[in-house]
């Protein structure tokens, strides 16, 4: 299981947070990964496939951004913090990350 939290980077324009998700160092190794290149995962949250870009800085911090696309024909561009709100779930909380079957994994609360 991968756990991580829910962090605040800032605001948009209608005053929703700016989230991202830290993934704690000690399941970091469980998701790809690589310092200065972006990767991409298929995440499910709240039935709803997407496509997250993993991240890791210098110092090794691994998180997912916070823009996702639905996996769709358009790509639909969607914000994390609307995502994580579905399923009840903001600033400061903490989750979880299951690898499934296929690949992607699934978030939850």
């Amino acid at each position: 299981m991968i756990c991580g939290t829910v962090t605040q980077q800032g605001f948009y324009t209608d005053n929703k947070g700016i989230c991202e998700i830290y993934i704690n160092r000690a399941s970091s190794n469980k998701l790809p990964h690589q310092h200065g290149k972006k990767k991409l995962i298929s995440v499910v949250i709240g039935g709803i496939i997407y496509e997250a870009g993993v991240h890791e800085t210098a110092d090794g911090t691994v998180w997912l951004s916070s823009v996702l696309y639905k996996n769709d024909p358009k790509r639909t561009k969607t914000r994390l913090v609307d995502a994580l709100a579905k399923i009840g779930v903001e600033k400061g909380n903490t989750i979880t990350m299951e690898a499934n079957n296929d690949g992607s994994f699934t978030i939850r609360s």
